[in-house]
């Protein structure tokens, strides 16, 4: 009698699953730096100072470290299972998203919420001595609210990011599980690029700024990873359905495991070199554009040319795309004049990028990053005004 063959015995289905959840981390890897690329237009636009800018963006992690909301997000991965969790992440993840959006909408000013954020939130005992509040007296109600959308996301965003290795591990594992953490990981990141070049267009769009409409993109994204989660909950479903097995939960969660972590040696290794890598990247991230924009001396395109015109942000990105796309088909090819010829297909495209394209234009810089260099992460919820320069 021949063993049934369930959907993760199926190379085609287990990748799709995989893409499932790639491309909800994807669409949140977006959201996450959505304002990163426009800083200088929210200090024009909304009067979002430096000050006011570093500490809403900090605030993303604010509730993850100090009211410590990732351990409790995998207490309930581990007592509810991937499907469940998967949905309240990409759940949690829209509704920080549209918070975030009506903070930075129009519709905001003048309404009553403007008039109690400017009245609330400006001392928050214990964290304002510590330095680590996510609000201070004066910041632009906008801000705060917005900050507490980003709150709000960042517990969706790093719940999404638990549970999606969770996920992986359970429909690869015996197989290409390195290979699919790795290629969830690429997907994921090539968000970062994408808000970065897609940011800055959509605020510019049709010749008028708006920056309400980069928010607007990346919570239509929310809603698409939110629809992949529900996707794959109903594919986890029917692989529970084929092996007879109920969803894979861990045993019930103890005080005492709290300790048996803590006290491992390779926790800390590993929870140490995570610190160093993210504290080097991320508040990079959030202020790298603009202190591109104040550093360098960048020659604007004839008007009127392919250069000057948006086309030449979708060939951009493409090209981008074709890189990602050729170095990822190589692993898999056998034949090593298409592996060859894959990487040499990605190697001219990243050098046309980098080498051939001129800069991209960049508008006078009057309000330009204020630090000779970037602040640490620990430094992100705190960061103070300092005198601009350019």
């Amino acid at each position: 009698m021949t063993e049934k063959l369930t959907l993760r015995d199926n190379a085609t289905m287990r990748w799709i699953a995989l893409l499932l959840l790639a491309l909800a981390m994807f669409c949140s890897y977006i959201f996450m730096d959505i304002l990163s690329p426009i800083k200088d237009l929210m200090q024009t636009e909304r009067g979002w100072d430096s000050l006011a800018f570093g500490t809403m963006q900090g605030a993303e992690t604010f509730l993850n470290v100090f009211v410590f909301f990732l351990i409790f997000a995998g207490i309930i991965l581990d007592k509810m299972g991937v499907r469940f969790t998967a949905v309240l992440s990409g759940a949690v993840m829209l509704v920080g998203g549209l918070i975030k959006y009506y903070a930075i909408s129009e519709s905001f000013y003048g309404s009553g919420l403007e008039n109690w954020f400017n009245n609330n939130l400006n001392y928050i005992p214990v964290f304002e001595e510590l330095g680590v509040s996510p609000f201070y007296r004066g910041m632009p109600a906008s801000a705060k609210m917005a900050a507490v959308g980003f709150m709000i996301f960042g517990c969706g965003t790093e719940m999404a990011g638990i549970t999606v290795s969770r996920g992986i591990v359970k429909w690869f594992k015996g197989r290409e599980t390195a290979l699919a953490m790795g290629s969830e990981m690429a997907l994921a990141r090539l968000g970062v690029a994408t808000c970065m070049i897609f940011s800055p267009y959509f605020a510019k769009l049709g010749g008028s700024i708006n920056v309400s409409r980069s928010v607007a993109f990346g919570v239509v994204l929310l809603c698409i990873a939110l629809i992949m989660f529900i996707v794959y909950f109903f594919m986890d479903k029917k692989l529970d359905a084929q092996t007879g097995e109920a969803e894979e939960k861990d045993d019930p969660f103890k005080v005492s495991d709290i300790g048996k972590i803590l006290s491992s040696l390779g926790f800390w290794l590993v929870a140490l070199l995570c610190v160093l890598y993210y504290s080097a990247i991320f508040p990079f991230q959030k202020y790298a554009v603009n202190m591109l924009q104040c550093n360098l001396t960048l020659t604007e395109p004839a008007a009127g040319s392919f250069w000057a015109g948006d086309t030449v942000t979708i060939v951009q990105y493409i090209i981008m795309l074709v890189v990602a796309v050729c170095s990822f088909a190589s692993n898999f090819s056998k034949k090593k004049g298409m592996k060859f010829g894959l990487m040499a297909v990605a190697v001219v495209a990243a050098t046309w990028v980098t080498c051939v394209a001129p800069p991209r234009p960049s508008s006078p810089c009057s309000r330009c990053w204020p630090w000779p260099s970037p602040p640490s992460s620990a430094a992100m919820s705190t960061i103070r005004a300092r005198p601009l320069r350019c």
